[in-house]
């Protein structure tokens, strides 16, 4: 029988100083939910402060960039969310997507003992087929409380991992491009472990959000990147083009080689990129 997402056992496996343990406000874990990002602005609407954590062993509204679906089946993956009250310029916002890619590689790193690596800018890839992605958002001001208006903007960062995905959950479109932690290892793996690993390794990542550090981090980055070196197509909804992947900026930015010898540099938004043979990574 394989381990599910519980609560005590997670909170129990935690080695943080702050995430995970906001003051007055409890994490939660859901059974069945829409999506935990969405909940997660809730909750910073209502006032919740940095560091709390909402779970959940079912989304019914997963979602990834771009609007895209991600699969959330009962009990198959890790679906968390961390609520942030950063308070560094909004423009070094995008390195948060980065951070989250750096901790949530390393967490996987040590406890699974794989040699996951980061497609730009927010997937975690192992032998070319995803395992799991980031969605960092910062939820539109509405409605707030009067708790929430004395606090820092919040950003929502979802994090979304494939653990015990099932062959037959997988859908067919989709089976050469995604896997699991346990049909990788071929053994079941504990999401509480690798919940409690990555909210660990994101509370030392963030330390670096900050000018006079954010190269140590990006630097991580590019040690773990799968992007950095390809030839990748890069498009939206007004152009597409072809280049090298060479480089990202100190705020997460993709630098890219033109064939003429000129540079681009392309930030998050609405751009998706692949391999320029057609493949995902």
């Amino acid at each position: 029988m394989s381990e599910t997402l519980d609560l005590t056992k997670f909170e129990s496996q935690l080695k943080t100083s702050w995430l995970g343990r906001a003051p007055g406000w409890r994490n939660e874990l859901w059974e069945s939910i829409g999506s935990t990002n969405t909940r997660a602005a809730e909750l910073a609407a209502e006032g919740a402060p940095e560091g709390v954590i909402v779970l959940a062993r079912h989304q019914m509204a997963g979602r990834g960039r771009l609007g895209r679906t991600w699969v959330s089946p009962v009990d198959a993956g890790l679906y968390m969310s961390l609520i942030l009250r950063p308070r560094q310029p909004q423009s070094q916002i995008p390195l948060l997507t980065i951070a989250a890619g750096v901790a949530v590689a390393e967490a996987i790193r040590s406890v699974c003992d794989l040699e996951v690596g980061l497609k730009w800018v927010n997937d975690i890839i192992y032998d070319r087929r995803k395992i799991g992605g980031i969605l960092a958002e910062m939820p539109a001001l509405g409605n707030v409380s009067p708790e929430a208006k004395l606090l820092p903007q919040a950003v929502i960062v979802g994090i979304g991992i494939n653990i015990n995905l099932k062959q037959e959950d997988i859908p067919d479109e989709l089976t050469s491009r995604i896997d699991s932690l346990s049909r990788i290892k071929n053994e079941d793996v504990d999401p509480n472990s690798v919940a409690a690993a990555i909210a660990k390794a994101f509370e030392d990542t963030a330390q670096l959000l900050n000018p006079a550090t954010s190269q140590q981090l990006t630097k991580r980055w590019r040690d773990l990147s799968i992007t950095i070196g390809q030839m990748i197509v890069t498009e939206n909804s007004e152009r597409k083009l072809e280049g090298k992947a060479v480089d990202i900026t100190d705020s997460g930015a993709l630098i890219v080689q033109l064939a003429d010898g000129s540079h681009i540099t392309l930030h998050a938004g609405e751009i998706s990129i692949r391999t320029a043979d057609g493949s995902y990574c």
